[in-house]
């Protein structure tokens, strides 16, 4: 049996048993590429390969160094995951492409994107209509650009009105379901375009020439130059340089040299413009004049070593060795609007230490490269211009303290930072008060900047102030050298090497949100997630990303339900729109209220599973999204036309109209359809009687409004929509008088030529189209205005309250006060009133009921699918295999699509009436000959397709976020006159959600069209084998698969 040894015996035999030998740490190996990344970043300030937009698209440079690639983050609308879609080039500019680029920058809306190359050329690309279509934004030079003369530092000025004054939402309290928001106003100086809406940027180059390019009235960019003084020595050329707002519309600039000294300067672009106003914006602007005032400069600004002595006792001399670490990030910070936490200017300089440093003592281990914070504070004073010792001086006239102070910029450092690892990437977030680092070992750190400390999860269930603080954060894993973070930084881009990018997400670090469990953890986390809503919101970001985490946390309905609600609480939304007719809420809402659409374009995606499949709240979040923009589009053209009265709707306006009127029509069938379905269900199971003292009948209506998913009593019952429903009648006669008086035969007016009655024919079509008069609509809502309205008079409710129900209705849930309504509209308003003392006879009211005034089986058989509004099998279909026009509401893909184009034509106005031309009249009837039968689903003629101009490839908007399309139209595009482009560019801006664009390929067109014919004669043999799907709309009594138009 062998002798077993222990490890001292070991140490014994080979005589080191009184010697502990240390063996060498094993050193993680440094990340790929680390070495000749530092290098890039020593090299220069302006070196980003990848950047994130705060409206959410990902630019970057490819590896060869020679394209820029754009990426949009969107929502897929199949399986509702975020991703970046696929890669769309940017398209250089001859001339533009001898130089790698090696820098990128956008503006602080997303709209602009500044790309730089090796030599220090500029160029600017502007979004077109849709995130990945940018375009080259023509730019008159001041002088030639000099070669090689890199850009050390950008930075891009503030954008008026939306940068000069926001909403700054401080933190949450509360618990559980119950939060309040801390939100104030802050005012910023910042320097700026002096013109609303329009961008500049500033630049300095290695040799010291500054450039400040700004936008002109046409949107082209024209630029000033001004230097920093001439340079004597290759020393004195700087390597980085950083801005900050100074606020008090100046600039502060800072720029490192490469002997290490810090040049601190004041920059003010002076403007010739005194109080400038939209109505009196001039064709051109005046160029500013550039003034550059140079006010310090510090001396040995780098990371040193503790001091130590030289010589001996009696003669000895401290000094600080320089650290081998080389400059990576020059950032400068200006003060924060938090109040009292003692933050000045202050200059930020991350030093890092290369990876391939070679210990001399061998029995030293590798140390891992890291980074250093190298900090100065900006001090601002008063200094007397003279020294305090000449007041000594008799003959003197006047004392020293009488002569002016003058105002110095003094340098104060701070204690250095050691990182544990190397700063690849910094971000200043929320207003400069947080700190974001990207390591190099996969780490991304948040720090709050008054105290530098890191901001952890804290276990504050009753007040949060942050994402990391609730308990979200991002794993270390998957290290890489280019990072950038989303406009909520909950995600980040990381691209390797070969130039493929790999999104991370903020992960919840207290289990799953998607449990039951009343953790009160769990409503810390929900209200920190509405309170970066809210921030994203008052900055105008995009807040895609943080649905992004929503989505991959799994949140019930229930949670969902409580976001919305916090979210119109975190965001100050009210919608009551008073009891009074002076009342003016409503149109506050119609108008400017980014605020009201965000929180309905949440509670819609929030419900949305697929294309058509909805919850009640997201359902009736999305008709009043499309309400509130039909109502714009209606008001905006009779406004166009003043007096509507003596003045008919002109010829032009006909084509993009066409569709809007059909879909108003359509929609009303579809909410009377929806009414009486409820209306019948609660008939059937005796649910509409009088309430019960506990509230029973509350149970009840709610439940089967949700169970049936008949949401359109909601509709009626809240008061924007309904106000915005009162705000058609009058336009829409406008438009039925002159559809019928311009089209009609029969018509007394008799000398209408036959081609302008061609022009409004398909307008008239479309408003006839209709199985009841659309008045009986009017009505019917008229009528719940005056109940709703009553019944908030007559129980004295005040405002905050009515807020809280009318947010209580888009959230699925009728509030106990109003119920006697719904009863009465769901009751007597469709049957009328039966009296039981007449043996249940029917009494009628003053107005005849509706189902007196309509066909109810027209109504029941009127398809509505094309509209989007229902979930069944057969409306999944379609809408696999259609693409209906969002904005312009028409079908454009599929079986059954319509092509909504017009012709340039002008009419002649005289004395406000008017009078299109024969000929005029001619081209329009051409472009508008349309063959439908019934509504947009059942049509049965195929769209034409226009030749592309240019040969443009054929392209297709979709949402972002709701996945909803619309036409690519472009100026130039065959079929469109310039004012339909026109306007379809003012109203088509954003998607009817409020969100932006991104382009798809319109290769499913062919697809569409190919599925629809085999779905269609699928839909046949399941009707015919009674196998099929038959639910339909409304009463569910088999509307779609009945008619007969579908074997076409």
């Amino acid at each position: 049996m062998p002798m077993i040894m222990d490890d001292q015996s070991y140490d014994d035999l080979f005589g080191d048993g009184e010697q502990v030998v240390a063996l060498p740490t094993i050193i993680a190996p440094p990340i790929k590429g680390l070495a000749r990344r530092l290098d890039e970043l020593s090299a220069s300030g302006c070196c980003q390969k990848i950047a994130w937009s705060k409206n959410g698209c990902v630019a970057y440079i490819t590896p060869d160094g020679y394209s820029i690639n754009l990426r949009v983050f969107a929502r897929d609308p199949m399986t509702g995951k975020w991703d970046l879609g696929k890669a769309s080039a940017l398209e250089i500019p001859v001339g533009h492409d001898e130089f790698r680029f090696v820098h990128l920058s956008w503006s602080h809306l997303g709209n602009d994107l500044a790309v730089m190359d090796a030599a220090g050329h500029v160029i600017i690309f502007s979004c077109q209509m849709a995130l990945d279509r940018m375009s080259f934004a023509r730019s008159e030079i001041a002088q030639p650009e000099a070669e090689v003369d890199v850009v050390v530092g950008i930075h891009w000025c503030a954008i008026l009105p939306y940068e000069q004054k926001n909403h700054i939402a401080w933190s949450a309290s509360g618990k559980e379901d119950k939060w309040t928001f801390q939100t104030s106003s802050h005012s910023f100086n910042d320097a700026c375009h002096p013109w609303d809406g329009k961008a500049s940027m500033i630049y300095l180059k290695r040799r010291g020439e500054l450039k400040y390019k700004f936008q002109q009235a046409d949107s082209s960019w024209h630029e000033i130059t001004a230097t920093l003084g001439s340079m004597v020595s290759t020393r004195e050329a700087f390597t980085h340089a950083a801005f900050a707002s100074n606020n008090d519309n100046t600039l502060l600039l800072v720029a490192y040299d490469v002997s290490g000294r810090l040049h601190l300067y004041r920059i003010e672009a002076r403007w010739n413009v005194l109080n400038p106003k939209p109505a009196q914006h001039p064709k051109v602007y005046e160029a500013p004049e550039l003034q550059v005032t140079e006010i310090c400069t510090e001396e040995q600004c780098y990371p040193t070593s503790s001091a130590v002595v030289n010589g001996d006792m009696n003669n000895a001399t401290e000094s600080k060795i320089r650290l081998p670490a080389q400059l990576t990030h020059l950032n400068f910070l200006p003060r924060t609007p938090e109040q009292n936490d003692g933050t000045l200017p202050t200059v930020q300089a991350i030093f890092s230490t290369p990876p391939n440093i070679v210990s001399l003592d061998q029995t030293q281990p590798q140390q891992n490269p890291f980074s250093i914070l190298v900090r100065w504070q900006i001090h601002q004073t008063q200094q007397n211009q003279l020294h305090p010792s000449l007041e000594k001086v008799t003959s003197k006239k006047k004392s020293v303290s009488s002569v002016p102070a003058r105002e110095v910029f003094l340098f104060k450092k701070l204690p250095d930072i050691v990182m544990h690892s190397v700063v690849m990437e910094f971000d200043p977030l929320w207003y400069n008060m947080i700190l974001a680092f990207c390591h190099s070992d996969g780490t991304i750190e948040f720090r709050k900047r008054s105290t530098m400390d890191s901001i952890v999860p804290d276990y504050n269930t009753e007040t949060v102030t942050s994402l990391p603080q609730a308990g979200f954060g991002f794993s270390s894993t998957d290290p890489s050298l280019h990072v950038a973070l989303s406009p909520n930084h909950c995600l980040a881009a990381c691209m390797h090497q070969d130039g493929s990018i790999k999104l991370r997400s903020m992960e919840y670090s207290y289990g799953n949100l998607s449990s039951p469990d009343a953790d009160s953890r769990h409503s810390a986390a929900l209200a920190a997630l509405v309170l970066q809503s809210s921030t994203a919101a008052n900055q105008y970001f995009s807040s895609d990303d943080i649905f992004s985490v929503i989505h991959s946390l799994s949140i019930p309905p229930s949670r969902i339900t409580d976001f919305v609600a916090l979210l119109f609480q975190g965001l100050n939304v009210n919608i009551d729109c008073g009891v009074e007719e002076s009342a003016n809420n409503h149109l506050m809402l119609l108008g400017r209220s980014p605020f009201f659409v965000k929180t309905l374009s949440a509670a819609h995606l929030l419900g949305l599973t697929g294309t058509v499949e909805r919850t009640i709240p997201s359902k009736l979040a999305w008709m009043i999204l499309n309400i509130k923009y039909i109502t714009q589009i209606l008001t905006t053209i009779a406004r166009m036309h003043g007096q509507i009265e003596k003045t008919p709707l002109r010829p032009e306006v006909v084509p993009q109209f066409v569709g809007i009127c059909r879909w108003i029509m359509h929609f009303m069938v579809y909410i009377l359809d929806d009414i009486l379905a409820l209306a019948y269900h609660l008939r059937s199971q005796s649910l509409n009687t009088s309430l019960n003292s506990n509230g029973t009948a509350n149970i009840d209506i709610n439940t089967a409004m949700h169970a049936e998913s008949h949401p359109a009593i909601l509709l009626l019952l809240s008061s924007f929509p309904r106000m915005m429903l009162k705000l058609w009648s009058q336009p829409l006669a406008w438009v039925v008088k002159t559809a019928y008086q311009y089209s009609s035969s029969s018509h007394p007016q008799a000398n209408i030529p036959p081609e302008l009655r061609r022009v409004y024919a398909p307008l008239h079509q479309a408003l006839s189209d209709l199985p009841f008069d659309w008045r009986v609509f009017e009505s019917l809502v008229s009528e719940a205005h005056s109940l709703v309205r009553g019944t908030y008079r007559a129980r004295n409710i005040p405002e905050p309250d009515r807020n809280r129900m009318e947010r209580q209705l888009i959230l699925g849930q009728i509030p106990d006060l109003l119920l006697p309504v719904a009863k009465r509209l769901l009751g007597e308003s469709m049957f009328g009133k039966e009296d039981s003392a007449n043996g249940g006879v029917q009494q009628q009211l003053p107005l005849p009921c509706i189902a007196d005034r309509i066909d109810i089986a027209r109504v029941m058989f009127f398809d509505t699918t094309w509209l989007g509004l229902s979930a069944s099998k057969l409306s999944k279909r379609f809408h696999a295999t259609h693409i209906v026009d969002v904005c312009q509401k028409t079908v454009i893909r599929g079986v059954g699509a319509q092509n909504p184009t017009s012709s340039n034509h002008h009419g002649t106005t005289t004395n406000g009436n008017t009078n299109p031309s024969t000929s005029q009249a001619q081209q329009q009837s051409q472009q508008n000959q349309q063959s439908r039968n019934r509504s947009d689903t059942l049509a049965t003629q195929t769209s034409t397709k226009p030749a592309s101009a240019s040969n443009r490839p054929k392209k297709l908007r979709r949402c972002v976020r709701c996945a909803a399309h619309m036409e690519d139209v472009v100026q130039g595009m065959p079929g469109y006159a310039n004012h339909h482009v026109s306007w379809l560019m003012g109203v088509a801006k954003h998607c009817v959600c409020g969100n932006s664009w991104m382009l798809v390929d319109d290769v499913t067109a062919g697809m569409l069209m190919e599925q629809g014919k085999e779905v269609e004669k699928q839909i046949v043999r399941e009707r015919n084998s009674g196998d099929g799907d038959v639910t339909g709309l409304g009463l569910g009594m088999g509307v779609e698969a009945l008619d007969g138009d579908w074997e076409a």
